[in-house]
């Protein structure tokens, strides 16, 4: 691969355009990008603590607190202490939240398959594996260290 920058760039534009279609498509609901992943990630981990929350979201905690707020207030969510430590709350949907799982799930599904409406089969499938190999290296990368040891070169090899 000789240009990597593109390959940035590449990665860059569908994160904005899919932020962009997203906000859009909930706009009825009055979400933000950022409640809806988070939305997505309750529906999937409902009681989950929000500590457990950033972690799933690789997001720091303030975010999180921000973000479940504005959920709650919107009357998505509701918070319950937990009775074996009061200091930690778990997040659950609301009815309302719950009914608009669905709709949620299909905008996201709606964007991915127009984006690789014209592709063949194999190769999404593949695209789909590379993509799920990316994340996981990437969420497994010390990147502090990585970026400490990059050479002039530009290749990034983790010492062992």
């Amino acid at each position: 691969m000789d240009d990597y920058v593109n390959v940035g760039r590449w990665f860059s534009i569908l994160h904005r355009r899919s932020q962009l279609f997203i906000v859009e498509a909930c706009q009825n609901l009055h979400l933000t990008f950022s409640e809806y992943i988070m939305l997505i990630r309750i529906f999937d981990n409902e009681g989950a603590k929000q500590d457990e929350l950033a972690n799933m979201l690789y997001l720091d905690k303030a975010v999180v607190t921000r973000t479940v707020n504005l959920l709650q207030e919107k009357g998505f969510i509701y918070r319950e202490v937990d009775p074996a430590d009061r200091r930690v709350k778990h997040i659950f949907l609301t009815e309302y939240g719950r009914e608009q799982h669905q709709f949620l799930r299909n905008i996201i599904q709606g964007w991915i398959d127009y984006l690789v409406r014209d592709m063949k089969q194999d190769d999404i499938q593949h695209l789909f594996n590379g993509f799920n190999e990316l994340v996981t290296k990437a969420c497994e990368a010390d990147l502090v260290k990585l970026a400490r040891n990059l050479p002039s070169g530009g290749d990034v090899h983790e010492k062992i």
